[in-house]
């Protein structure tokens, strides 16, 4: 009996998962829609407006993609994040077609990273920020760029996640890092005052991850950020 609630669990979580990337598309495709329709407005068509309706499709993307895998994979509530991570970087690249410039994709991520929903949502949409950034500014003037994703933990050791030390947890510190070696961002430019709503979204979402970015420009721009996860760990529970 147990096994078979399990299942039936499974399937619907799944189904969840499917109906809730359903939804997304359709969001997705009305702002496509839109895209469209200010592209045959010649006093649009080059606007900040048609681009704001861009941004907004790809962060609705990088939530569908979420969504996609987790009713694609085994897990019922983690998602494997280095996968979907790489999807989600093709997907932006096929986006952003910077004509004759020729853009590398670096990957250095390490395998069987699994990431909660609280997790992965705002750590995809950060990806999508910093890449769609490095695609859009980097390279002006450029015929060549190179764009580094970076993504290691570090287990940081062994705590108890609530007063009475029933449960033993095990703490990870993971760093993301995203970077390029194209135009350095200004130097006027910081997270106290970022100035863009790109980075401001960035500011929000790593805060909500309770973790820290930094800023750094050396022969291009590199943006580290770290934060840390605690799983029970199911080997010490007694």
């Amino acid at each position: 009996m147990e096994d078979a609630l399990e299942k039936i669990e499974a399937i619907r979580n799944k189904e969840i998962h499917h109906r809730i990337k359903n939804n997304l598309q359709v969001i997705s495709s009305l702002l496509g829609l839109q895209v469209e329709k200010f592209n045959n407005r010649e006093c649009i068509k080059n606007s900040e407006i048609l681009e704001a309706f861009k941004e907004r499709q790809d962060r609705v993307m990088s939530i569908v993609l979420i969504h996609e895998e987790l009713h694609k994979g085994e897990e019922r509530d983690t998602l494997n994040f280095s996968p979907y991570l790489e999807k989600l970087v093709e997907n932006l690249l096929q986006t952003y077609r910077l004509g004759n410039v020729d853009i590398s994709l670096n990957l250095d991520l390490e395998e069987n990273v699994s990431f909660d929903m609280d997790t992965a949502v705002p750590l995809g949409m950060v990806v999508n920020e910093l890449v769609s950034n490095s695609l859009k500014y980097a390279f002006l003037g450029r015929n060549k760029g190179i764009i580094q994703i970076r993504l290691f933990s570090e287990e940081t050791g062994q705590n108890f996640n609530d007063s009475k030390r029933e449960l033993p947890v095990r703490d990870t510190m993971y760093t993301l890092i995203v970077s390029d070696n194209g135009v350095s961002i200004p130097q006027k430019i910081n997270f106290e005052n970022p100035g863009t709503l790109g980075l401001q979204l960035v500011s929000v979402l790593v805060d909500q991850l309770d973790g820290k970015i930094e800023l750094t420009r050396n022969k291009g721009t590199e943006f580290k950020i770290g934060f840390n996860v605690s799983r029970v760990n199911k080997n010490l529970c007694f």
